[in-house]
């Protein structure tokens, strides 16, 4: 295979730290020229690797945000749809390799700004995604995906807030209550991007990719993210309609949900600031605080998102 062309990047300009991931990547698909850094982050390093016919994309993933290895290799395993299905993906050592799906949906929005919106139809293929991979939930719980379940956000609220907001222990008790009205009225857990936005979706097959912020969760709780401000409205019936029940209901738990993922993308920042931390990298500006400027949208009324 390709792995000649990777020993001589890995003894000239990549950092030593990298050498094992590209010569486990060349061992899988033939790679005929250097591999191309395009993202350094402390809770990711991803390349592409040109490859005959086009290019293969490596992402390599801190302890902290692993998960996402072991996620995307199950629900490929099982079939879930819309996916982008890897070449490759080691979990305990937090590397996947995949094909090249192409450009984002926003790259292609951006190429060609005049055509229809294909958003609501990206949230309707997620929610069967999500409704697929509800089964398999105690599996990808088992992986280490994160578990923000409705009954535990409660207890993940206290202790984020204890860390990273004290001043914000007033709103707990009314968090207990709206995430225990959430997991009365479903639907059921599922995974959840919990970053869900068209630079995360490829435009080919509308298939959303990048799940390091992903947990198991209310399936809702993505439209925090995926309803876009001013289309939120019909960004939520396109999701809701994947999903069974009145809705009245739906629409509440979707709130509920809205509101509480707050939480969950606090969590995500969290560990992506504890990548950052156990690598020794320092943080990007902007981002130190993150986690709480998540917990302090808690103090918003339900709804207002």
């Amino acid at each position: 295979m390709g792995t000649p062309v990777v020993e001589g990047v890995v003894e000239g300009v990549v950092d030593r730290s990298d050498a094992a991931v590209l010569r486990w990547a060349a061992r899988r698909v033939e790679v005929t020229g250097a591999p191309v850094l395009v993202k350094r982050r402390p809770w990711s390093r991803v390349w592409w690797l040109p490859v005959p016919g086009g290019r293969a994309w490596l992402k390599a993933c801190p302890p902290a945000v692993a998960h996402e290895v072991a996620l995307v290799a199950a629900l490929s395993a099982r079939g879930a749809p819309h996916l982008l299905a890897p070449l490759a993906a080691d979990a305990s050592r937090g590397w996947l390799l995949t094909p090249d799906g192409g450009p984002t949906l926003r790259e292609a929005l951006a190429a060609a700004p005049r055509g229809g919106d294909p958003w609501p139809a990206a949230l309707a293929r997620y929610a069967q995604l999500q409704r697929a991979s509800a089964p398999h939930v105690g599996e990808l719980l088992a992986l280490g995906v994160p578990d923000a379940r409705p009954p535990v956000l409660a207890d993940l609220a206290a202790a984020l807030v204890q860390r990273r907001a004290p001043h914000l222990r007033g709103l707990l008790p009314r968090v207990a209550d709206e995430a225990a009205e959430l997991a009365e009225l479903g639907p059921e857990p599922t995974v959840q991007h919990d970053d869900l936005h068209d630079g995360n979706v490829l435009a080919a097959g509308l298939r959303p990719f990048d799940w390091g912020d992903a947990c198991v969760g209310h399936p809702f709780t993505s439209l925090r993210v995926g309803a876009r401000p001013g289309r939120a409205d019909g960004d939520r019936a396109a999701h809701l309609a994947g999903w069974p029940g009145a809705p009245g209901v739906l629409q509440r738990a979707a709130d509920l949900a809205v509101h509480l993922g707050a939480i969950t993308r606090a969590l995500s920042w969290e560990r992506a600031l504890a990548s950052a931390e156990d690598a020794g990298d320092a943080v990007p500006g902007g981002f130190a605080d993150a986690p709480a400027r998540w917990l302090e949208r808690l103090s918003e009324p339900v709804g207002a998102a």
